[in-house]
């Protein structure tokens, strides 16, 4: 299947964070765009949820960047 093909590309791990799934009962989870539908990947739980509060956003993702770098 096309989720497989994409996990063995990945080498089972999350596109975003590298590491596996952190449970063997989840599985990595097929990250899409959803303004165009289009796949990018697949995201371990930690991150995929993280994408989702951000709403997808890459300005609000850059600001939360900022104010990580800034309070370091």
């Amino acid at each position: 299947t096309e989720y497989q093909r994409m996990n063995e590309a990945q080498d089972g791990k999350c596109k975003l964070c590298g590491r596996p799934e952190w449970t063997k009962m989840r599985r990595l989870a097929i990250d899409h765009c959803h303004e165009t539908g289009k796949i990018r990947g697949l995201l371990c739980h930690h991150c995929n949820t993280g994408l989702g509060n951000f709403m997808d956003n890459a300005e609000l993702l850059r600001a939360a960047i900022a104010y990580l770098e800034a309070s370091a």
